[in-house]
């Protein structure tokens, strides 16, 4: 009558393997491209410089994955509630790191270094760091 698919498709065996790590291929390449850009970034102005905060933040995305994405298929195997709980907990310190690393210096900055007042932009922390280290050799 009509045909029955034994390969589980996407969320089964052995699509559901497939499926994942075509998925962490691709995300492996959107971390390594933000990895070039932000050494290839690094020398731009310090005011607008994050390239230090990206590249903190892509090593600990990084480090997560090749710790837990191993020990996520092999719990699996074993307890599934287990490895739920490890990959939900990697999840959610995933994002809550990436994002503590990206905004909480610059709430630090508004909230108590300029404490919430409107201050103009200096005018020399929009120079790289390299010509404020040149000039500051040259002053002294």
């Amino acid at each position: 009558d009509h045909y029955v698919c034994t390969t589980g498709g996407f969320t089964g065996k052995p699509g559901g393997l497939v499926f994942f790590f075509i998925l962490v291929g691709y995300e492996a390449l959107v971390l390594l491209f933000g990895a070039f850009l932000s050494v290839v970034t690094r020398k731009v102005p310090m005011f607008f410089n994050e390239s230090k905060l990206i590249a903190i933040s892509i090593y600990n995305l990084g480090f997560l994955a090749v710790v837990v994405i191993p020990v996520f298929l092999v719990l699996q195997e074993f307890n599934p509630f287990a490895a739920w709980i490890i990959r939900t907990c990697a999840i959610l310190y995933a994002f809550t790191a990436t994002l503590w690393l990206q905004f909480i210096p610059k709430i630090i900055g508004v909230i108590i270094i300029d404490k919430g007042q409107d201050s103009n932009v200096n005018p020399k922390s929009l120079r790289t760091g390299s010509t404020m280290q040149s000039q500051s050799a040259t002053t002294n």
